[in-house]
Protein backbone atom coordinates (compact mmCIF):
# COMPACT_ATOMS: atom_id res chain seq x y z
CA UNK A 1 0.00 0.00 0.00
CA UNK A 2 1.69 3.48 -1.02
CA UNK A 3 1.28 6.40 1.36
CA UNK A 4 -0.04 9.69 0.71
CA UNK A 5 3.63 10.94 0.02
CA UNK A 6 4.39 8.39 -2.46
CA UNK A 7 0.99 8.76 -4.67
CA UNK A 8 1.51 12.20 -5.41
CA UNK A 9 4.92 12.47 -5.78
CA UNK A 10 4.31 9.00 -8.52
CA UNK A 11 1.06 11.22 -10.12
CA UNK A 12 3.77 14.11 -10.25
CA UNK A 13 6.02 11.71 -12.10
CA UNK A 14 3.62 10.37 -14.47
CA UNK A 15 2.59 14.10 -15.26
CA UNK A 16 6.12 14.95 -16.01
CA UNK A 17 6.91 11.66 -17.70
CA UNK A 18 3.58 12.65 -19.88
CA UNK A 19 4.67 16.35 -20.70
CA UNK A 20 7.94 15.35 -21.52
CA UNK A 21 6.50 12.85 -24.61
CA UNK A 22 4.42 15.42 -25.89
CA UNK A 23 6.64 18.20 -26.30
CA UNK A 24 9.46 16.19 -27.28
CA UNK A 25 6.88 14.78 -29.99
CA UNK A 26 5.11 17.75 -30.70
CA UNK A 27 7.39 20.65 -30.31
CA UNK A 28 10.99 19.58 -30.40
CA UNK A 29 13.92 21.28 -28.84
CA UNK A 30 16.97 19.88 -27.19
CA UNK A 31 17.01 21.93 -24.40
CA UNK A 32 13.39 22.01 -23.67
CA UNK A 33 13.43 18.05 -24.05
CA UNK A 34 16.91 17.71 -21.49
CA UNK A 35 15.25 20.02 -19.23
CA UNK A 36 11.64 17.69 -18.59
CA UNK A 37 13.39 14.49 -18.65
CA UNK A 38 15.97 15.93 -15.79
CA UNK A 39 12.73 17.03 -14.46
CA UNK A 40 10.85 13.50 -14.75
CA UNK A 41 14.14 11.55 -13.76
CA UNK A 42 14.33 13.18 -10.52
CA UNK A 43 10.83 13.38 -9.74
CA UNK A 44 10.96 9.47 -10.38
CA UNK A 45 14.24 9.05 -7.81
CA UNK A 46 12.46 10.94 -5.24
CA UNK A 47 9.25 8.88 -5.44
CA UNK A 48 10.95 5.68 -5.22
CA UNK A 49 12.99 7.04 -2.21
CA UNK A 50 9.55 7.76 -0.53
CA UNK A 51 8.10 4.83 -1.27
CA UNK A 52 10.74 2.48 -0.12
CA UNK A 53 11.02 4.23 3.71
CA UNK A 54 7.08 5.31 3.40
CA UNK A 55 7.15 8.77 4.34
CA UNK A 56 8.97 7.98 7.66
CA UNK A 57 5.42 6.50 9.21
CA UNK A 58 5.84 3.87 11.63
CA UNK A 59 3.07 0.81 11.06
CA UNK A 60 0.16 0.87 13.39
CA UNK A 61 1.64 -2.67 14.93
CA UNK A 62 5.15 -1.72 15.79
CA UNK A 63 4.44 -0.49 19.15
CA UNK A 64 8.37 -0.74 19.72
CA UNK A 65 9.22 2.32 16.96
CA UNK A 66 6.55 4.60 18.74
CA UNK A 67 9.13 6.40 21.34
CA UNK A 68 11.80 6.09 18.68
CA UNK A 69 10.46 8.12 15.77
CA UNK A 70 11.11 11.35 14.32
CA UNK A 71 7.39 12.33 15.42
CA UNK A 72 8.20 11.20 18.95
CA UNK A 73 11.67 13.31 19.28
CA UNK A 74 10.89 16.72 21.26
CA UNK A 75 11.46 19.81 19.57
CA UNK A 76 14.52 21.12 19.44
CA UNK A 77 14.51 23.76 22.15
CA UNK A 78 15.42 28.00 21.32
CA UNK A 79 18.37 28.84 21.16
CA UNK A 80 20.66 32.56 21.30
CA UNK A 81 23.77 31.28 19.71
CA UNK A 82 22.42 32.16 16.42
CA UNK A 83 21.93 35.78 17.32
CA UNK A 84 25.21 35.63 18.63
CA UNK A 85 26.89 34.32 15.10
CA UNK A 86 25.27 37.25 13.40
CA UNK A 87 26.01 39.40 16.31
CA UNK A 88 29.82 38.23 15.57
CA UNK A 89 29.39 38.73 11.71
CA UNK A 90 28.34 41.90 12.18
CA UNK A 91 31.26 42.96 14.28
CA UNK A 92 33.64 41.40 11.60
CA UNK A 93 32.35 43.84 8.96
CA UNK A 94 32.39 46.34 10.80
CA UNK A 95 35.75 46.15 11.86
CA UNK A 96 36.62 46.10 8.18
CA UNK A 97 35.76 49.48 7.94
CA UNK A 98 36.73 51.06 11.43
CA UNK A 99 39.07 49.03 13.65
CA UNK A 100 41.30 45.27 13.51
CA UNK A 101 39.82 45.17 16.84
CA UNK A 102 36.63 44.92 15.89
CA UNK A 103 37.37 42.21 13.29
CA UNK A 104 39.18 39.72 15.84
CA UNK A 105 36.58 40.04 18.45
CA UNK A 106 33.88 39.14 15.80
CA UNK A 107 35.80 36.37 14.47
CA UNK A 108 36.33 35.28 18.68
CA UNK A 109 31.88 35.73 18.78
CA UNK A 110 31.55 33.52 16.06
CA UNK A 111 33.64 30.77 16.78
CA UNK A 112 32.59 30.67 20.19
CA UNK A 113 28.99 31.15 19.40
CA UNK A 114 30.03 28.77 16.84
CA UNK A 115 31.11 25.69 19.09
CA UNK A 116 28.19 26.19 21.64
CA UNK A 117 25.35 26.44 18.58
CA UNK A 118 27.12 22.50 17.92
CA UNK A 119 26.78 21.41 21.64
CA UNK A 120 23.56 22.22 22.27
CA UNK A 121 22.61 20.72 19.00
CA UNK A 122 24.91 17.42 19.48
CA UNK A 123 23.43 17.10 23.09
CA UNK A 124 20.07 17.85 22.67
CA UNK A 125 20.04 14.56 20.23
CA UNK A 126 21.75 12.57 23.01
CA UNK A 127 18.43 10.87 23.64
CA UNK A 128 14.72 11.53 24.39
CA UNK A 129 15.72 12.46 28.36
CA UNK A 130 15.67 16.16 28.23
CA UNK A 131 17.87 15.86 31.99
CA UNK A 132 20.21 13.15 30.99
CA UNK A 133 20.57 15.55 27.96
CA UNK A 134 21.67 18.59 29.97
CA UNK A 135 23.61 16.31 31.86
CA UNK A 136 25.81 15.64 29.48
CA UNK A 137 26.36 19.15 28.00
CA UNK A 138 27.25 20.14 31.56
CA UNK A 139 29.78 17.83 32.05
CA UNK A 140 31.28 18.83 28.75
CA UNK A 141 31.00 22.46 28.61
CA UNK A 142 31.16 23.38 32.31
CA UNK A 143 34.70 22.92 32.45
CA UNK A 144 35.70 25.06 29.56
CA UNK A 145 32.31 27.88 30.10
CA UNK A 146 32.87 28.31 34.27
CA UNK A 147 36.64 29.28 34.03
CA UNK A 148 35.88 31.80 31.07
CA UNK A 149 33.22 32.90 32.55
CA UNK A 150 34.49 34.05 35.38
CA UNK A 151 37.62 35.64 33.85
CA UNK A 152 35.39 37.73 31.89
CA UNK A 153 33.12 38.81 34.84
CA UNK A 154 36.16 39.57 36.85
CA UNK A 155 37.86 41.24 34.23
CA UNK A 156 34.93 43.40 33.82
CA UNK A 157 34.66 43.95 37.49
CA UNK A 158 38.41 45.21 37.69
CA UNK A 159 37.91 47.52 34.65
CA UNK A 160 34.73 48.89 35.84
CA UNK A 161 36.60 49.46 39.13
CA UNK A 162 39.68 51.07 37.98
CA UNK A 163 36.91 53.38 35.53
CA UNK A 164 35.61 54.49 38.89
CA UNK A 165 38.85 55.23 40.99
CA UNK A 166 40.28 57.22 37.73
CA UNK A 167 37.24 59.16 37.60
CA UNK A 168 37.21 60.75 40.95
CA UNK A 169 39.78 63.32 42.19
CA UNK A 170 42.98 61.78 43.61
CA UNK A 171 42.43 62.14 47.17
CA UNK A 172 39.13 60.90 47.68
CA UNK A 173 39.82 57.80 44.94
CA UNK A 174 41.47 55.78 48.10
CA UNK A 175 38.39 56.11 50.13
CA UNK A 176 36.15 55.48 48.02
CA UNK A 177 37.59 52.59 46.68
CA UNK A 178 37.61 51.05 50.36
CA UNK A 179 34.22 52.53 51.07
CA UNK A 180 32.78 50.38 48.16
CA UNK A 181 34.91 47.25 48.88
CA UNK A 182 34.18 47.76 52.80
CA UNK A 183 29.86 47.92 51.91
CA UNK A 184 30.03 45.19 49.37
CA UNK A 185 31.65 42.56 52.19
CA UNK A 186 29.55 44.24 54.72
CA UNK A 187 26.76 43.58 53.09
CA UNK A 188 27.24 40.27 51.71
CA UNK A 189 28.41 39.01 54.86
CA UNK A 190 25.22 40.13 56.62
CA UNK A 191 23.02 38.51 54.45
CA UNK A 192 24.75 35.42 54.08
CA UNK A 193 25.06 34.90 58.05
CA UNK A 194 21.33 35.78 58.66
CA UNK A 195 20.30 32.92 55.96
CA UNK A 196 23.34 30.41 56.71
CA UNK A 197 21.53 27.77 54.13
CA UNK A 198 21.11 30.75 51.30
CA UNK A 199 19.76 28.41 48.26
CA UNK A 200 22.26 29.25 44.68
CA UNK A 201 19.99 31.53 43.08
CA UNK A 202 19.79 33.92 45.73
CA UNK A 203 23.45 33.56 45.91
CA UNK A 204 23.69 34.30 42.54
CA UNK A 205 20.93 37.14 42.70
CA UNK A 206 22.65 39.00 45.62
CA UNK A 207 26.20 38.79 43.43
CA UNK A 208 24.36 39.58 40.47
CA UNK A 209 22.89 43.32 41.89
CA UNK A 210 26.11 44.06 43.41
CA UNK A 211 28.21 43.49 40.30
CA UNK A 212 25.11 45.94 38.20
CA UNK A 213 26.20 48.29 40.47
CA UNK A 214 29.50 48.16 39.75
CA UNK A 215 29.33 47.81 36.14
CA UNK A 216 26.70 51.01 36.25
CA UNK A 217 28.98 53.25 38.50
CA UNK A 218 32.28 52.03 36.07
CA UNK A 219 30.15 52.98 32.75
CA UNK A 220 28.87 56.47 34.10
CA UNK A 221 32.44 57.02 35.06
CA UNK A 222 34.05 55.96 32.14
CA UNK A 223 31.13 58.44 30.21
CA UNK A 224 32.29 61.37 32.34
CA UNK A 225 35.75 60.27 31.45
CA UNK A 226 39.43 60.21 33.61
CA UNK A 227 40.41 62.89 36.13
CA UNK A 228 43.10 65.19 34.94
CA UNK A 229 46.22 63.87 35.92
CA UNK A 230 49.24 66.45 36.26
CA UNK A 231 51.85 65.86 34.77
CA UNK A 232 55.43 65.29 36.94
CA UNK A 233 58.50 66.39 35.50
CA UNK A 234 62.00 64.57 35.69
CA UNK A 235 65.18 65.78 36.25
CA UNK A 236 66.00 64.88 32.85
CA UNK A 237 63.21 66.82 31.49
CA UNK A 238 64.77 69.48 33.21
CA UNK A 239 68.32 68.89 31.79
CA UNK A 240 66.80 68.92 28.61
CA UNK A 241 66.13 72.92 29.09
CA UNK A 242 69.86 73.46 30.71
CA UNK A 243 68.22 74.65 34.33
CA UNK A 244 70.34 71.92 36.55
CA UNK A 245 70.70 75.11 39.11
CA UNK A 246 70.07 75.93 42.81
CA UNK A 247 66.34 76.68 42.22
CA UNK A 248 64.06 74.47 43.36
CA UNK A 249 61.99 72.87 40.48
CA UNK A 250 58.88 70.40 40.62
CA UNK A 251 61.34 67.13 40.38
CA UNK A 252 62.45 68.12 43.69
CA UNK A 253 59.16 67.53 45.25
CA UNK A 254 59.10 64.24 47.73
CA UNK A 255 62.32 63.42 45.80
CA UNK A 256 63.71 60.44 47.37
CA UNK A 257 66.54 60.70 49.89
CA UNK A 258 68.48 57.43 50.14
CA UNK A 259 70.33 54.82 47.72
CA UNK A 260 69.56 51.04 48.22
CA UNK A 261 72.31 48.92 49.26
CA UNK A 262 72.02 46.96 46.11
CA UNK A 263 73.12 50.39 43.76
CA UNK A 264 76.45 49.35 42.28
CA UNK A 265 78.13 52.38 42.50
CA UNK A 266 81.67 53.25 40.53
CA UNK A 267 81.82 55.90 43.24
CA UNK A 268 80.71 57.72 46.23
CA UNK A 269 81.02 61.95 45.96
CA UNK A 270 80.88 63.55 49.36
CA UNK A 271 80.27 67.29 50.25
CA UNK A 272 81.07 68.96 53.68
CA UNK A 273 82.87 71.47 55.20
CA UNK A 274 86.15 70.31 53.79
CA UNK A 275 84.74 70.29 50.28
CA UNK A 276 83.87 67.94 47.72
CA UNK A 277 86.21 65.22 47.31
CA UNK A 278 84.92 60.91 46.61
CA UNK A 279 85.97 57.37 47.52
CA UNK A 280 85.96 54.34 44.96
CA UNK A 281 84.76 50.97 46.09
CA UNK A 282 86.93 48.54 47.74
CA UNK A 283 89.54 52.01 48.71
CA UNK A 284 89.39 53.14 52.20
CA UNK A 285 90.76 56.77 50.96
CA UNK A 286 89.48 59.83 50.37
CA UNK A 287 90.52 61.48 47.19
CA UNK A 288 89.95 64.71 45.54
CA UNK A 289 90.46 66.93 42.22
CA UNK A 290 90.23 63.99 39.19
CA UNK A 291 88.49 61.05 38.99
CA UNK A 292 89.01 58.48 36.26
CA UNK A 293 85.93 56.76 34.81
CA UNK A 294 85.26 54.15 31.44
CA UNK A 295 83.69 55.22 28.97
CA UNK A 296 80.53 53.54 27.01
CA UNK A 297 79.79 52.05 30.18
CA UNK A 298 77.19 53.14 32.74
CA UNK A 299 78.72 54.68 35.53
CA UNK A 300 76.83 54.93 38.89
CA UNK A 301 77.51 57.96 40.85
CA UNK A 302 76.33 58.08 44.71
CA UNK A 303 75.86 61.94 45.99
CA UNK A 304 75.96 62.60 50.01
CA UNK A 305 75.37 66.11 51.12
CA UNK A 306 76.88 66.53 54.43
CA UNK A 307 76.13 70.11 54.55
CA UNK A 308 73.79 72.15 55.84
CA UNK A 309 71.70 73.54 53.05
CA UNK A 310 69.94 71.21 50.00
CA UNK A 311 72.26 70.59 47.43
CA UNK A 312 72.06 70.15 43.45
CA UNK A 313 75.11 67.57 42.17
CA UNK A 314 75.70 68.00 38.83
CA UNK A 315 77.58 66.07 35.93
CA UNK A 316 79.22 68.11 32.93
CA UNK A 317 79.02 66.46 29.73
CA UNK A 318 79.97 67.79 26.15
CA UNK A 319 76.94 68.59 24.03
CA UNK A 320 77.79 64.99 21.68
CA UNK A 321 74.76 63.95 19.42
CA UNK A 322 72.58 66.42 20.71
CA UNK A 323 72.99 65.02 24.24
CA UNK A 324 72.30 67.39 26.89
CA UNK A 325 74.69 69.30 28.10
CA UNK A 326 74.45 68.36 31.93
CA UNK A 327 72.57 66.16 33.80
CA UNK A 328 71.65 66.36 37.53
CA UNK A 329 69.76 65.05 40.34
CA UNK A 330 67.36 66.24 42.64
CA UNK A 331 68.07 68.89 45.60
CA UNK A 332 69.88 66.73 48.22
CA UNK A 333 68.82 67.60 51.67
CA UNK A 334 71.08 67.30 54.38
CA UNK A 335 72.41 63.92 55.35
CA UNK A 336 70.09 62.52 51.99
CA UNK A 337 71.87 60.52 49.42
CA UNK A 338 71.08 60.14 45.42
CA UNK A 339 71.84 58.32 42.37
CA UNK A 340 73.00 59.62 39.36
CA UNK A 341 73.56 57.37 36.34
CA UNK A 342 76.32 58.82 33.70
CA UNK A 343 77.53 57.26 30.16
CA UNK A 344 80.21 58.86 28.22
CA UNK A 345 80.39 58.24 24.82
CA UNK A 346 83.61 59.65 23.72
CA UNK A 347 87.15 60.56 25.57
CA UNK A 348 88.15 63.13 27.30
CA UNK A 349 90.10 63.84 24.75
CA UNK A 350 87.82 64.52 21.82
CA UNK A 351 87.71 67.59 20.51
CA UNK A 352 84.03 68.22 21.23
CA UNK A 353 84.45 67.45 24.92
CA UNK A 354 87.81 69.81 24.93
CA UNK A 355 85.58 72.88 23.67
CA UNK A 356 82.74 72.14 25.89
CA UNK A 357 85.56 72.33 29.18
CA UNK A 358 85.69 68.84 29.51
CA UNK A 359 84.06 66.34 32.07
CA UNK A 360 83.29 67.01 35.47
CA UNK A 361 81.08 66.54 39.04
CA UNK A 362 80.20 69.85 40.41
CA UNK A 363 77.50 71.29 42.96
CA UNK A 364 75.20 73.77 41.58
CA UNK A 365 76.07 77.08 43.65
CA UNK A 366 79.33 76.20 44.46
CA UNK A 367 83.27 76.21 42.87
CA UNK A 368 83.86 72.95 43.80
CA UNK A 369 84.69 70.97 40.62
CA UNK A 370 85.95 67.15 40.66
CA UNK A 371 87.86 66.72 36.81
CA UNK A 372 86.58 63.33 35.03
CA UNK A 373 89.18 61.71 32.94
CA UNK A 374 87.28 59.02 30.93
CA UNK A 375 90.04 56.91 28.62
Amino acid sequence: MFTTGSKLLFGASGASLIGTLLYGILVGGIMGTVGLVSLTTGLIFIAGINAFIRDANVASDDVAQFSGSAAAAPRPSSSVWPLVVAVGGALIVLGVVIHEVLTITGLVVVLAAAAEWLLQGWAESASTDESHNREVRGRLAYTAEMPVAAAIGLGLIVFMFSRVMLGVPTKASTIIAFSIVATIVLVAGAMISRARSMSAPRMFGLFAVVSAVLLAGGAVAGFNGEREIKEHKTTAYYAELDKCGEKEISADEHASQTVAGKANSSAEVTLDENGLSYTRPGLNMVQSGVIQLPRSNPNNILFRNETSEPRRFIAEMANIDSSPARICTALVEEGGVQLLTVNYSAPSFDPVVEASGGYAFVVAGLDERIEVIVP
